[in-house]
């Protein structure tokens, strides 16, 4: 007996949320099962009422032409389908209906946190891959917008869709990655979207963002617009843009709410901000004197106090810095204005006063901390601490040369970068004098339409 089968596989009387109820329609008994915290409980009460009324059980086999139930026979794919939110409708025949309840739960529409703009829309993705979708189809009312779904891995069965435009899309680099969706061998996806992430593209250990993380559905249309891909995943609230080159992750949607002009003006301040977070500290070191830079990683320790080098000084600063953030993470929001407090006191008066660190170190810091604050984008502003930290080291060591050298092979790492064979540059390695100039300028809609 099938039913007898099923129970079994879920595991009945162990799981909470795994019910069953006993009906009878007509004079046949039946059984359904149901997982009680994916369903709409509504949905199974219409479905009693209804089964109730049936005539025959030859009307269930009315709706299945109407596509809104389907007969199975594979106890796989039952199972499977159960834990997706079905219904199954045992009847003692041994014929089995599968009902779609679905109602997965879900917090309602919020603002993004990470990508707040002054004006424009309120709404965000959420963890719901059917909410997302919706968000962008108000977008782009068009038949040319492409879902299409895939499930990924074997013990979780991941939903996952590829949103794209048709007319706009390069269709070899679609099927690229819908060969490498169906490839994934993997158990489970229970990080979505970052897992997602390294099974595509195997980053493995390259430091800069190869995908564009974003949780407004305007970015994520308009990006699909350009003839991008956006990548969903559910119970993620973020969705993945791809291709993308470095200048991508320095946009921000604030700049398009803004006049052209003043738009520019915002766009130039932020790549100042980000190339001073990577750059500042390091030509500092580069302009003291050659003594300093060569006592930079020297500790002294005499009776009266303790002398660090430069760099020493730099290093500890700045990973202090980056505890804060992190504890500023984890703390709740009532106790993050305490940490700041705290934290301020401790680095700026104390340490002062004690004589461990130079008010310049000090300074410095908290110039490069606030302008990688000023990234648009997380995954990149991590990247440009990372390697800010190696910069400070190769100038302590090395010196200006050290600058110069590793400045240089970080800007051929850079140009050898490709995503899905679009150069990590591009417009500017390889130059593209028609689009060079929307890296720094904010363009009108007229400009941005000839472009």
């Amino acid at each position: 007996m099938k039913n007898k089968e099923i129970e079994k596989r879920i595991d009945l009387l162990n799981n909470f949320d795994m019910k069953k109820k006993s009906i009878k329609i007509k004079d046949k008994s039946a059984t359904i099962y149901f997982t009680s915290s994916l369903v709409d409980k509504m949905d199974i009460i219409y479905l009693m009422e209804y089964l109730d009324k049936l005539k025959s059980i030859k009307d269930l086999d009315l709706l299945i032409y109407n596509g809104e139930i389907k007969k199975e026979t594979n106890i796989d794919t039952i199972i499977e389908e159960l834990y997706a939110g079905f219904l199954v409708l045992y009847i003692n025949d041994e014929t089995i209906y599968l009902i779609d309840a679905k109602s997965y739960p879900n917090r309602s529409i919020e603002e993004p946190l990470t990508e707040k703009t002054i004006r424009g829309s309120r709404d965000g993705f959420s963890e719901s891959i059917n909410t997302n979708i919706g968000l962008i189809r108000r977008r782009l009312k068009t038949t040319d917008l492409v879902a299409k779904p895939f499930l990924v891995s074997k013990k979780s069965k991941t939903s996952v869709a590829v949103v794209y435009l048709k007319s706009e899309v390069d269709q070899r680099l679609i099927k690229r990655i819908e060969d490498e969706l169906k490839n994934i061998d993997v158990e489970s996806l229970i990080m979505s979207d970052r897992s997602l992430e390294e099974l595509l593209f195997k980053q493995k250990y390259t430091p800069f963002p190869l995908v564009r993380y974003t949780e407004r559905p305007d970015v994520a249309s308009i990006s699909i617009m350009h003839g991008k891909i956006a990548i969903l995943v559910d119970t993620s609230a973020s969705v993945i843009i791809t291709p993308i080159t470095l200048f991508d992750h320095t946009m921000h949607v604030e700049e398009f709410r803004q006049s052209p002009l003043v738009g520019t003006f915002t766009r130039l301040i932020r790549g100042i901000a980000i190339l001073l977070s990577l750059f500042l500290i390091p030509l500092w070191m580069c302009i003291i004197d050659n003594s300093e830079i060569m006592n930079a990683l020297k500790i002294t320790i005499s009776n009266e106090n303790i002398e660090l080098g430069i760099a020493i000084q730099i290093i500890i600063v700045e990973l202090i810095l980056e505890i804060v953030r992190l504890a500023s993470i984890h703390t709740p929001t009532t106790l993050q204005t305490g940490i700041s407090l705290i934290s301020a006191v401790i680095l700026g008066q104390v340490s002062l006063e004690l004589g461990l660190f130079l008010p310049e170190v000090l300074l410095l810091c908290s110039i490069s901390q606030i302008c990688g604050f000023a990234t648009p984008s997380y995954e990149l502003s991590m990247s440009m601490k990372l390697n800010n930290l190696i910069l400070i080291l190769v100038v302590a060591i090395f010196g200006k040369n050290g600058f110069i050298i590793y400045s240089l092979l970080l800007f051929l790492y850079l140009i050898s970068l490709k995503v899905w064979s679009v150069p990590y540059l591009s417009p500017l390695c390889p130059f593209d004098k028609e689009s060079i100039g929307s890296i720094f300028i904010r363009q009108s809609a007229e400009n941005r339409k000839k472009l």
